[in-house]
């Protein structure tokens, strides 16, 4: 019997390239705060292991369970902008890697209520802001004329800068409304008997990612000074070195939450952020296998 030496070569290397392809860095549920740092402004709340099936919220769609990390900024000072970070303490990260986390965004109906949730790379936390490395904050109502908001250590990106992916940063327009259907107030939250005050149920603007689970991703590429931010598989934008002041993009992960405005939310328990499945990859650059899998056709045409 003739051994076809090529193609079984081929699948090993195949099978060896998928193992080296990508490694796990960090994964978290979220739920114990052990190991974690926080860097804020006053007035903020981070409550890892929050039980959120009390307001109604089903399990992340990438875990198990009911309980994450709530989030939480401007909740009694009236003229103060807050902005939290948290961050691992034992992750730092550089190279080409990827961020993935599941993100839900709360706010109360009532009034106060645009605040933004995201996260960061290149976070450092010996710097002077609660807010830097790069950025994606995207606000939880819709009611600002811009929505999705990259940042370079704080300075908001705007989208004159050729940044985005979007057409806008304006959840309303037309092309980006339809990416992001308005979704529905979890009923719990209007439930008198758990809640005083209850939360009004509305439904979210279209364009909007309250009420609802997404995925938010980052993908870094430190050596090409590029990283991109995604939600749901929809890109929103690249932080890019070549554009502008240049920022670290090796570091810590951070995730954020911000109040931008000075005005509080009436009703502060609905106002807030939740996030669970957090995990960090290592994406490798191509390694001498995946070039020797390109090789396989020249190789194999040499020996007919």
């Amino acid at each position: 019997m003739k051994f076809h030496w090529l193609p079984a070569l081929a699948v090993a290397l195949l099978g060896l390239v998928s193992h080296t392809a990508s490694a796990q860095l960090f994964t978290s549920t979220l739920d114990d705060g052990t190991g974690w740092g926080v860097v804020a402004d006053p007035d903020y709340e981070v409550t890892f292991g929050f039980d959120y099936s009390k307001f109604g919220i089903p399990a992340a769609p990438n875990g198990t369970g009911t309980t994450g990390l709530r989030m939480a900024a401007n909740i009694v000072d009236p003229a103060a902008v807050a902005v939290v970070s948290t961050y691992p303490e034992s992750l730092d990260v550089s190279g080409n890697y990827r961020v993935e986390v599941d993100m839900w965004l709360n706010f109360n109906s009532s009034g106060g209520t645009t605040e933004f949730g995201g996260a960061s790379v290149g976070f450092d936390p010996a710097a002077a802001a609660a807010l830097n490395g790069a950025s994606l904050l995207v606000d939880t109502d819709g009611d600002t004329a811009r929505d999705f908001r990259l940042y370079k250590d704080g300075a908001e990106q705007f989208i004159e800068s050729g940044q985005y992916a979007l057409p806008s940063q304006d959840g309303a327009h037309a092309d980006i409304a339809p990416l992001f259907p308005g979704q529905t107030t979890p009923a719990a939250q209007g439930d008198s008997s758990v809640f005083d005050p209850t939360n009004v149920i509305v439904t979210a603007a279209d364009g909007t990612l309250a009420y609802a689970w997404h995925r938010l991703s980052i993908d870094v590429n430190e050596g090409a000074g590029t990283a991109t931010f995604m939600i749901d598989d929809v890109t929103i934008g690249t932080i890019d070195n070549s554009v502008g002041t240049a920022v670290n993009l090796s570091g810590k992960v951070a995730l954020g939450y911000a109040d931008i405005f000075t005005s509080v939310s009436n009703k502060p328990e609905f106002s807030f952020g939740i996030f669970d499945n957090l995990v960090v990859t290592q994406v490798p650059e191509p390694s001498s296998l995946a070039l020797l899998l390109c090789g396989l056709p020249l190789l194999a045409r040499r020996r007919k």
